[in-house]
């Protein structure tokens, strides 16, 4: 077995004290249990796995995180965070990750759920809070979404979802605005910019 040997500092520990600062997770306490890993429901789906996320970021290979499929698969559910017995915020971690792959140069493994994150992101700046009918038009009018949905036979499905959620007065086609949003948008602001353009 030729795999290539890493030792934890060797690209200094510049990146680790940043996102530590960052998100204020202690990930200098991880001591690789993988327990946040077995917790995970989607961990099958990764190409970095929880607790590996973590040791990546130990080490400074902050390339490998931001090109990797992980930081989109993740669903945020925090089992990965509350599994952990040193408490370390994975889930905030690979947050945290995402926002800045969005806003990095660095083309995302997993185009679709990016460009989504970031519609969600725009949708919730628009009105405070997201309404899925105008959230899932404004998704598909990116570039190329919607040619992979009917190629994929994904939008017919989403549409005859549509119709039912109408029909079961689940889906508002007009929006409404958070009586918060100018709260919302500042620490949208403040959250490193995400937004800014």
């Amino acid at each position: 077995m030729n795999a290539e040997r890493h030792i934890i500092g060797e690209r200094g520990n510049h990146f680790l004290n940043r996102v530590e600062g960052d998100t204020g997770a202690n990930i200098s306490a991880c001591y690789q249990c993988e327990r946040c890993t077995n917790a995970c429901p989607v961990s099958i789906f990764m190409d970095i796995k929880p607790h590996q996320v973590i040791r990546y970021v130990q080490m400074g290979r902050r390339d490998e995180l931001l090109k990797s499929s992980t930081i989109w698969v993740c669903l945020s559910c925090e089992t990965c965070t509350t599994y952990c017995p040193n408490e370390v915020g994975v889930a905030e971690v690979i947050n945290h990750l995402r926002n800045l792959a969005a806003k990095s140069s660095v083309e995302p493994a997993e185009r679709p759920l990016a460009v989504f994150h970031r519609t969600f992101l725009e949708e919730l700046q628009r009105f405070g809070r997201v309404n899925e009918f105008w959230m899932i038009n404004s998704f598909n009018l990116k570039p190329g979404i919607l040619k992979e949905k009917w190629k994929s036979g994904v939008l017919k499905e989403e549409m005859l979802l549509g119709i039912r959620l109408f029909k079961k007065g689940r889906l508002h086609l007009l929006p409404s605005k958070s009586k918060g949003i100018k709260r919302i948008r500042k620490i949208m602001k403040q959250n490193e910019g995400i937004l800014d353009r």
